[in-house]
């Protein structure tokens, strides 16, 4: 008994190996291949980090490709232009809701790039991606809210795991509170 049991528990991890590039869909029954949505992933971070200069300085000699509407969902796009109206609006000189860069978790860069990225859950149209984000010498366990639009995957929101800030909820919650 003793040896089937333990046949049956050295199955199981065999097949929990095998399936590393895959995910349980919601109803936790059906497999589903991650590989593309981590590349894409992979990509996204790819170009969007081409966007940063070597320098210390935050002015590009090149114009700067506009990541958000590349990669990042309707949603997405809509609060951002809905908050920075508000702020070019009323910020009176002031810093406004946006003090540190979604895409590199802060103020300043150097040596970005990503490192374990992998799918948590997907659906057909939904998926959760977390990622180890590399700035400054820092790691920064980030999510990513993905929505599936047309035939693209993009984001629909930021969430800085370490930090504990869910930049779409931020955002939500900036506007509600306003004057």
């Amino acid at each position: 008994m003793r040896k089937l049991l333990l046949l049956a528990a050295m199955l199981v991890a065999i097949a929990a190996c095998t399936n590393s590039g895959k995910v349980e869909n919601q109803a936790g029954n059906q497999l589903q291949d991650t590989t593309e949505l981590i590349q894409r992933v992979q990509d996204i971070y790819g170009v969007a980090f081409s966007q940063y200069s070597d320098s210390d300085s935050h002015d590009t000699a090149e114009p700067r490709l506009d990541v958000d509407s590349m990669f990042c969902s309707q949603d997405w796009n809509a609060w951002v232009k809905r908050v920075n109206k508000f702020d070019n609006e009323s910020a009176d000189g002031m810093m406004g809701f946006f003090e540190a860069d979604y895409w590199i978790m802060g103020q300043d860069w150097d040596s970005l790039s990503v490192s374990d990225v992998h799918v948590k859950t997907m659906t057909d149209s939904t998926a959760t991606v977390e990622l180890n984000l590399h700035n400054c010498g820092i790691v920064t366990v980030v999510r990513l809210e993905m929505v599936l639009e047309g035939d693209q995957w993009r984001i629909d929101d930021f969430i800085d795991v370490t930090n504990d800030v869910d930049w779409k909820a931020g955002m939500k919650e900036y506007m509600n509170n306003k004057p």
